[in-house]
């Protein structure tokens, strides 16, 4: 993760902590609404993925992001990285960043797989 870290950290200008915070909810994302098997095996190929995404997994507190909570997938997501404080544009280098790095460490067929399984993922990749 430390990898990934330092792309997000680069490609998007986020700090250290709220770097982690936005790769937590999107790995999050993954975990909750994935297909099971597929993401196991995922975050099986990314270590550290499994942590972060239990770390960043609880919905936020009040405000915008507590309301998103209430709902689930890619929407719920994008509501709490922007609470987090991440802009569009990171929301989308994130995801990018994300989407490279796991392809290249877990290839593509999976990645694609699991991104096909979240329902209204392909609408903010």
């Amino acid at each position: 993760m430390d990898e990934l870290m330092a792309r997000v950290r680069a490609e998007t200008g986020l700090d250290e902590g709220r770097a982690e915070t936005a790769v937590g909810i999107v790995l999050s994302l993954i975990r909750k609404e994935g297909d099971r098997d597929k993401v196991d095996e995922l975050f099986a190929r990314l270590p550290g993925a499994e942590g972060l995404a239990e770390k960043h997994g609880q919905a936020a507190g009040g405000g915008l992001a507590g309301l998103l909570g209430a709902f689930s997938g890619p929407l719920a997501a994008v509501g709490k990285l922007q609470a987090a404080g991440l802009s569009m544009d990171q929301i989308n280098v994130l995801g990018r960043e994300l989407l490279t790095f796991a392809r290249e460490k877990a290839g593509e067929p999976l990645v694609n797989d699991v991104a096909s399984s979240i329902p209204g993922l392909s609408r903010h990749l």
